[in-house]
Formats: C-alpha cells, structure tokens, sequence
C-alpha cells in the first residue's frame, strides 16, 4: 500500500471510530464494574464519570438518573470540604428530583432523594436545615411504601438517624429512631452504618449494655459483600465508638 492510501486508510479509522460511541447502557455497565472497586478513590470517580456521560447521552433514562444519584452520593460522603459536599449533594437532589417525576412509582428516584437531601441538610447544619426534615421524611416513607427493603432497608435507617439527629422540641425522638433502626436490622443484619447509628441511640437511652453489644455485633461480623468499603469505614467508626464508651 503507497503512502496516499496509507493515509486516507487511516483517516477513515480514526473517523469511524469517533462514531463508535458508547450507548447508555454499555456505560452504566462500565461504571457498574467501576463503581462495585469504588474503594478506591479513581474508580469511583471513572465510574461517576461514565454515569454522567451516559446522562449526557440519555438526560430521560431513569436508570441513568439513579445510578448518577447513587454514585454521587458516595463521592460527596468522600469529598474533603463542605462546599464541594453541597455542591454534589444539591447537584444529585435536582437528578433525583427528575427521576421522580419520570417514574413516581420507583423507588430507587424517591430514596435517592431522600438520601441527598438529608445529607444537604446534614453538610448545611441540622438547625439551619430543619425546614427539610418533612421532605425527607415524605421521600422515605414513599420509598418505604414502594420496597422497604431497597438497599438493605435504607429507608428505615435514613428516618432512624433523622429522628436521633433532630431535636426532640423540632419533631426528633429517641424512640422513633429506635424503631426504624431496629427494623433495618431486621431487615439487613449486616447494615453496617445502621448497627453504628442504632448503638448511638441505644447509648443516648440508657441502654449501655445494648449500645456496646451493637458494636461488638458490628465489629465481629463479615461485611456483606456489596458492601466493602462502607463496612470498613463503619467499622473504623464502631472501634472508635466502642472504646469511648468502655472508658
């Protein structure tokens, strides 16, 4: 082959192959693959990544929209400061706010939504925040009423934490939060985030004996495989906790 066509060869590959993108569902399957390593900080991000250019392609694909919702919950659980957390946090709220519209039904739109904007809220100050305990409660309950048991009860566990991180003069109760806890273990005995935040209320009632059992449940148990890197934080956080209150 002479040089000229050489060339002309080439241009032509490099042409087709800028048309040969990725669809929107071989994108969530790369970013699923990613997202499953998410320990590690890059593939967390590539998986995001893949997640927000499937939306780019697909902006009405509710699967698109949770699964951007989902990832960008864990990075901005991960992100550094406040503001790049609210950022990701508001950000991920007008995604699953879309999802919700597209399907009312799911509940993947409705839990998402609940989840960020219960951390928006978090990040932001839990007084400063209080005007989105009822939004958050409303989500979690629709996603209760649609599949309490979508990721591992989650539902329970969000509305557990609020009741303990509110106030009780705003709406907050011990008891409730004990309740919705104990009902995602229930759910999910290897809930890792929910042992830690039920032995926290368990403490905050007088049920010392409870709360330090929780812990040592929490610590001793094999993480739930889908689960990896969230147990291992927990964990870290239970051995902290677990110590504290030994002294």
């Amino acid at each position: 082959m002479n040089k000229k066509l050489l060339f002309i060869a080439i241009l032509f590959l490099s042409l087709t192959t800028g048309l040969l993108c990725d669809t929107p569902e071989e994108l969530i399957q790369q970013g699923d693959t990613l997202y499953a390593q998410r320990q590690d900080p890059l593939l967390a991000a590539q998986a995001l990544s893949k997640y927000q250019e499937a939306l780019r392609l697909a902006p009405d694909n509710y699967v698109v929209l949770w699964k951007n919702a989902q990832a960008m919950y864990y990075i901005g659980d991960h992100a550094a400061g406040s503001a790049e957390k609210l950022k990701i946090f508001k950000q991920a709220m007008d995604i699953c706010k879309k999802a919700v519209t597209l399907r009312p039904h799911s509940v993947e739109g409705h839990y998402w939504l609940g989840v960020h904007t219960g951390s928006y809220g978090e990040t932001r100050g839990v007084l400063k925040s209080l005007f989105l305990k009822n939004d958050i409660i409303a989500e979690m309950n629709k996603a209760i009423a649609i599949d309490g048991t979508y990721e591992k009860g989650g539902a329970y566990c969000v509305l557990g934490r609020l009741y303990f991180k509110v106030p009780g003069l705003f709406g907050g109760s011990n008891k409730k939060s004990r309740l919705n806890l104990e009902k995602c273990r229930q759910i999910a005995p290897k809930n890792s985030v929910n042992l830690l935040f039920l032995a926290e209320t368990y403490w905050d009632m007088d049920e010392k004996e409870l709360a330090v059992k929780t812990l040592e449940d929490l610590l001793s148990m094999e993480p739930d495989p889908d689960w990896l890197p969230e147990t291992e934080k927990d964990k870290a956080e239970g051995r902290k906790l677990l110590k504290k209150y030994k002294k």
